[in-house]
């Protein structure tokens, strides 16, 4: 599920697998992603309970390459210490 009313990017691959597949910039996302949370000051537990509520998963590690790079943009244009409930 994406964040209502919020840019998408153009998406790099197709649906998610069974198995997790390899993708290129997923790393790189991940980093990214660390480091946002670490600017909002986002706790572990506040970024499982935002991917919870918008992707049904605990994990980063169980998103789409897509997922993790939307969950990112919502981070970079996030400008509260706290997810928003």
């Amino acid at each position: 599920m994406m964040h209502p009313g919020f840019p998408r990017r153009i998406p790099n691959v197709q649906s998610p697998m069974t198995e997790k597949p390899t993708y290129p910039n997923f790393d790189n996302l991940m980093t990214q992603t660390d480091s946002e949370m670490q600017r909002l000051g986002w706790t572990k537990a506040q970024g499982r309970e935002h991917l919870e509520k918008y992707y049904g998963v605990r994990s980063r590690l169980l998103l789409s390459e897509e997922e993790l790079d939307n969950f990112l943009l919502f981070l970079q244009l996030t400008d509260t210490p706290t997810p928003n409930e």
